[in-house]
């Protein structure tokens, strides 16, 4: 009888032994888990980036095509374009070609910052997102986790960025992008909204499928889809000297040589 009266506690302490191990076991894993689903839904899309595949840019890289097809421009809009390009062939052909925006020194602004035409930096954490564009040291910061304000501030070349993450999708809205940005050489209205879905399609590849929507100019939304391969490339500093670009009063660059 004694032996029963010791044997009891014994067993007692052994049974709270093994369930106290299997909880700290089953914590140990349950958040071994979260974290190992929390890498996944948030995947570390910070280095540099470029587009690929290599001839992206189609036969001319000065003149590269639109990635998603020609857009469908309304009038009088779609008219303007055409003489624009027309122009502009006349000009490459004459020797004297119209300034552009990189001739003017200005940044590329939304969304052809993203179209990486120079190498491209991601960084992120928690809080924002921020992509270096080698050209004219450009930066773009996408605030995480925040409300799009009511009140816009004033538009800039990059416009207003709000994102969040969905799984393993990185979801961004733009808006406020100034109306002198072109992308690739239309335009758009200052209600022009972009919204990108940034996901990792491998380690080193990166996927930004992009809309943009502005009933003013376009008759339908634009979607296509940038494609990024990671590099070892290092961004380095990039100032315009605009010295030797001479702009006429038609718009028409020549190299000015001393």
């Amino acid at each position: 009888m004694q032996q029963t009266r010791i044997l009891k506690p014994l067993a007692m302490l052994l049974g709270a032994v093994l369930m106290s191990t299997s909880a700290m076991s089953f914590a140990a894993t349950a958040k071994s888990d979260g974290s190992q689903r929390s890498a996944a839904a948030k995947p570390d899309i910070s280095g540099t980036w470029e587009r690929t595949p290599d001839d992206w840019f189609g036969e001319n890289p000065d003149d590269p095509v639109l990635p998603g097809g020609p857009m469908p421009l309304k009038e009088p809009y779609a008219t303007q374009y055409t003489e624009l390009k027309k122009k502009q062939a006349a000009a490459n052909e004459a020797g004297t070609p119209l300034a552009t925006t990189s001739a003017r020194c200005l940044p590329e602004g939304m969304p052809t910052l993203m179209a990486a035409l120079f190498p491209i930096q991601i960084i992120h954490d928690d809080k924002q997102v921020v992509v270096l564009g080698e050209y004219l040291q450009q930066v773009r910061r996408i605030f995480l986790n925040e409300k799009m304000p009511k009140d816009m501030p004033d538009p800039v070349y990059q416009g207003h960025s709000y994102g969040h993450w969905e799984g393993d999708t990185l979801v961004v809205q733009t808006r406020g992008v100034r109306t002198d940005v072109t992308f690739y050489d239309t335009p758009h209205s200052a209600d022009m909204i972009i919204t990108e879905r940034l996901r990792l399609r491998g380690p080193d590849h990166l996927e930004n499928q992009v809309l943009i929507e502005d009933p003013q100019i376009l008759k339908s939304p634009y979607r296509f889809t940038f494609e990024y391969k990671r590099s070892d490339y290092r961004i380095e500093e990039y100032v315009c000297e605009n010295n030797q670009i001479v702009i006429d009063s038609e718009g028409k660059a020549t190299l000015k040589v001393d």
